[in-house]
């Protein structure tokens, strides 16, 4: 039988501690500071630490039995607190199993199906919690509005989610893949994915043998039929003057979906013409954003839009960067800011119902 947690007593308890707390899995104790933390601040691996009390976000990744309906939706986020491991069965409390912390999050099987805790925890698998439900945010929902109003791609995060339990080497490939691990690197990435995803067969066969061998053959038939619907959409001439293509990264926990939208060149026109693109990404801070650039010779202009006006120290950063690529590019140009309720490019805002990857 798997162990409970050690968990490491509260700072400051209210009423009485309860002494008969587990001593599973052996995890160094810590001493709390006076601001409310534990442990040595140099420190820059994943604390193991979980203090009675702590609060931690999850986001339920698959359902508690495969091919089966759970009792929340996949994408529901909670809000969970550790508490001391029960001495006796207790079905007040939702009692988690680790599966896997090698990510960004950590994987805690539980009646409510797979759950991703939204921290890094260095425990190892079949390590026991114990939590107490908070509060419940049920998933987004896409309204079609505008297509800035971006979603992501549920069965990509559910099945990194499960791989993460049953084949993760796979797993880790997938995250290496979609995250870029610094900013230099994001260009490689996006060009594989173009790749890979318009010109290839991702996520491929191994991915799909894998999940069918977890007998979660149909998550794998969703994925692919999502992949393969990003690449009708791409070649689809009812986006008009644009081509949209759809590109998936991995921030933090789930899956980022990157929009590229490509002015197409008519026939007739001549090879020195411009060059239209646009870039759209919804931001968890800062709302959806799209960058819109002609690029005329060696004279790029860029336009970043948003819903709303951007930080000054945000501004001034981008467009510092900015000028650094353009000029290491040998490119003359600029990044200028725009506040606007609608973007100029909007490609995909009359097919929003015909698409089910929510882009």
């Amino acid at each position: 039988m798997a162990e409970p947690l050690g968990i490491s007593m509260p700072i400051a308890p209210s009423g009485g501690v309860d002494q008969r707390l587990p001593t599973g899995t052996p995890i160094a104790a810590v001493t709390p500071r006076q601001d409310g933390s534990g442990g040595n601040a140099a420190q820059s691996a994943p604390s193991t630490e979980l203090h009675i009390g702590t609060t931690v976000e999850a986001i339920v990744r698959a359902p508690p039995a495969p091919n089966a309906p759970g009792p929340l939706a996949i994408g529901t986020r909670l809000l969970l607190r550790i508490v001391a491991f029960p001495s006796a069965p207790d079905p007040a409390l939702l009692i988690g199993r680790v599966v896997d912390s090698a990510g960004p999050e950590t994987l805690v099987a539980t009646s409510l199906g797979l759950l991703a805790l939204q921290r890094r925890l260095a425990l190892p698998p079949e390590t026991m919690i114990a939590f107490e439900r908070l509060d419940e945010i049920p998933p987004e929902t896409m309204t079609g509005d505008t297509p800035s109003q971006a979603g992501g791609w549920p069965a990509l995060d559910e099945a990194i989610a499960v791989l993460s339990h049953a084949a993760p080497e796979l797993a880790a490939q997938l995250r290496a893949e979609l995250g870029p691990r610094s900013g230099p690197e994001l260009a490689g990435t996006l060009l594989f994915l173009l790749g890979a995803l318009y010109h290839g067969d991702w996520p491929g066969a191994a991915v799909n043998a894998a999940l069918t061998s977890a007998t979660h053959a149909k998550l794998g038939q969703r994925l692919a039929d999502d992949a393969a619907e990003l690449r009708r959409l791409g070649a689809d001439p009812a986006t008009g003057e644009w081509q949209v293509l759809t590109l998936p990264l991995l921030a933090g926990a789930t899956v980022l979906p990157v929009r590229l939208f490509l002015r197409r060149r008519k026939p007739d026109s001549p090879a020195e013409d411009a060059t239209r693109l646009a870039v759209e990404v919804e931001l968890s801070k800062l709302g959806p954003v799209q960058l819109d650039g002609l690029l005329r010779a060696s004279h790029l202009i860029l336009v970043l839009r948003s819903h709303r006006s951007l930080p000054q120290e945000l501004r001034m950063e981008a467009s510092a960067v900015c000028r650094s690529a353009l000029q290491h590019c040998g490119l003359s140009g600029d990044l200028t800011f725009a506040v606007a309720a609608e973007f100029a490019v909007t490609p995909l805002s009359g097919l929003r119902k015909h698409i089910k990857v929510s882009i």
